[in-house]
């Protein structure tokens, strides 16, 4: 069986999803346990590479599974994945995959939320998933900025691993197109992962959790966090509203904000 998976997974003790020669990974414990199940070993695809620390509530994975007498169906593949897999990662749905799927590169779209604490105070209760912001932070402007990174550019200046200083005897490859970048305060009553939750009102408006939200064709390591970085230092007057466009332009990396932390980060859905 072609077999596509949707995955979560607490990504704090993990070194990242995908396998790696030192550290736990989930691509690691996905493997292990479907070789459990199989009896050989089992290669898994991701659609996303996710940091060490950074979370995901709609990683996808595409393998080949061997069909056999009680584990023939997407159904009973799941149930027996999640009996032998740690309780930090999980398999939420399963299903026959189409001809040609392929986890990564018949995706279309990948949406990410990191989610910023902003309170004087920490919250022992969100503390695994948000980066906690004290001080003040111009919250308007940063929403505005948020924007500007929207439509496709070349993102070398937020990019890690080495990507983003300017090389003009190579091609690029670094432009991505950016469908939604935005930043609002999440409602205390709903789930902070629901994409389309209710936005607050009234007294409720006074929420401390705030999402950054950013849709694109694909992500450059690090880009994610790295605007998040820049966007605390237009919050905190360090940076301008219009400069993150002579940012963008000017591709250099060391010119932008620091990487955020991981822990606030989340893959929430990726469509095909």
């Amino acid at each position: 069986m072609h077999l596509k998976l949707s995955i979560q997974y607490d990504g704090t003790d993990f070194a990242g999803s995908q396998l790696q020669p030192n550290g736990r990974t989930v691509q690691g414990e996905l493997e292990a346990a479907l070789a459990r199940l199989a009896g050989h070993p089992i290669r898994v695809a991701l659609a996303g590479r996710t940091d060490a620390g950074v979370h995901a509530l709609g990683q996808v994975a595409g393998l080949d599974f061997p069909a056999r007498p009680g584990l023939d169906t997407p159904e009973a593949v799941l149930a027996a994945l999640n009996g032998v897999l740690p309780n930090d990662v999980a398999v939420a749905g399963a299903e026959i995959a189409p001809d040609g799927f392929h986890p990564r590169f018949s995706a279309r779209r990948r949406a990410y939320r990191y989610l910023l604490w902003h309170s004087p105070s920490p919250g022992p209760l969100f503390s695994r998933y948000s980066l906690h912001v004290r001080g003040t932070l111009d919250t308007e402007a940063m929403s505005s900025a948020a924007a500007l990174f929207e439509g496709e550019h070349d993102f070398a200046a937020f990019a890690g691993s080495g990507m983003g200083v300017p090389d003009e005897s190579r091609e690029a490859s670094t432009a991505r197109t950016v469908y939604l970048s935005r930043m609002h305060r999440l409602d205390p009553a709903a789930s902070f992962w629901a994409w389309d939750a209710p936005r607050p009102h009234g007294r409720e408006a006074d929420s401390r959790m705030w999402a950054i939200d950013l849709v694109a064709n694909a992500f450059l390591p690090q880009m994610i966090r790295t605007i998040v970085g820049t966007l605390l230092e237009v919050g905190r007057g360090k940076r301008t509203v219009e400069s993150i466009s002579e940012l963008i332009e000017g591709r250099d990396r060391r010119n932008a904000g620091e990487t955020a932390r991981p822990h606030g980060l989340c893959l929430l859905w990726v469509e095909y």
